[in-house]
């Protein structure tokens, strides 16, 4: 059953084809075929509809529900051996956001990896809404992001604060003075971005932090901006900001960690009001119990903590 079970894990990983399963598997098509039918045999039920691409039934669906819970069982029952026999060896699985993984994670490995030399830590980076679903599918053992809403089946501890702020390059500040739509900085503080509406902005997707907060502002202010250039890479979006390409939003506290302070020189930050803060969090599943390397990694990164949490 364990066996069938990977099998048909691996057919939904392999572009929906037995054939693509099979040499994955390093068996033949004949042999993997034979192993599903003998599965949907032993359940009572078709797991596939068998067509070009493969689809799962409903019952495939509920099946493949059942599979990855039973995985997560599996790998949570192989790590609480292995802490229990004092073989403290692994993959940790963490992820996280470009941009907090670029300024934070190189201090926070080195350190973790000095107190347990036999984890190898394994970096998922991404969106805040795709590291949330990587966890809840069992594909990471730790999230840090910023956890909207408190997704259910998922244990959060406050990590630090953060705080978004605008930042534009000064040629581009000077620009639009002299194009006679100067920014009123006093009102931008207020969070109201109306007098950089013939500014292009650069700006993350709707579904990252940066985006969410940057439509929020945007509805406060009354205007619908002009989108030079949209990323999930928030390096990205500094680069074209200090070629001023646009304004884009950005952490306050990894601003010199991902620029320098002699590039900062070239920029304007400012605050853009109410509604900019919000609280990073490390995420694990909801389970009976944590591996101790994930405790362990997570005392190491509050040791390095930009910010403490509020």
């Amino acid at each position: 059953m364990e066996r069938r079970r990977k099998q048909r894990d691996d057919i939904r990983s392999a572009d929906r084809s037995f054939s693509r399963a099979a040499k994955r598997l390093g068996i033949t098509q004949q042999t993997l075929s034979a192993n599903i039918a003998a599965l949907e045999r032993e359940l009572g039920c078709a797991l596939f509809v068998r067509r070009v691409p493969l689809e799962l039934t409903y019952a495939g669906t509920v099946f493949a529900r059942y599979a990855k819970r039973f995985r997560r069982d599996r790998d949570t029952l192989g790590q609480e051996m292995r802490d229990i026999a004092g073989d403290r060896a692994g993959v940790l699985r963490v992820g996280v956001a470009y941009m907090r993984s670029r300024a934070m994670m190189p201090p926070i490995i080195r350190d973790f990896r000095s107190a347990r030399p036999k984890i190898t830590v394994k970096l998922s980076e991404g969106r805040n809404d795709q590291l949330q679903r990587r966890l809840l599918s069992g594909d990471l053992d730790l999230a840090i992001a910023d956890f909207e809403g408190s997704p259910t089946g998922v244990e959060l501890s406050d990590f630090y604060a953060e705080r978004m702020v605008l930042v534009v390059a000064r040629s581009l500040w000077m620009d639009l003075a002299a194009a006679g739509t100067p920014p009123d900085q006093a009102a931008i503080a207020n969070g109201d971005l109306s007098s950089l509406e013939a500014c292009p902005f650069l700006l993350g997707n709707p579904e990252g932090i940066d985006g969410r907060i940057a439509q929020t502002l945007f509805q406060r202010s009354g205007f619908s901006p002009t989108v030079a250039a949209r990323s999930d890479n928030v390096m990205t979006l500094l680069e074209l900001c200090g070629y001023g390409m646009g304004a884009c939003l950005c952490p306050q506290q990894f601003l010199t960690a991902l620029l320098g302070r002699n590039r900062l020189r070239a920029l304007r930050i400012l605050p853009c009001g109410p509604g900019t803060a919000y609280t990073i969090c490390f995420g694990v599943p909801a389970a009976d119990y944590h591996w101790s390397a994930i405790d362990d990694f997570v005392a190491c990164a509050r040791r390095h903590a930009v910010m403490p949490a509020r």
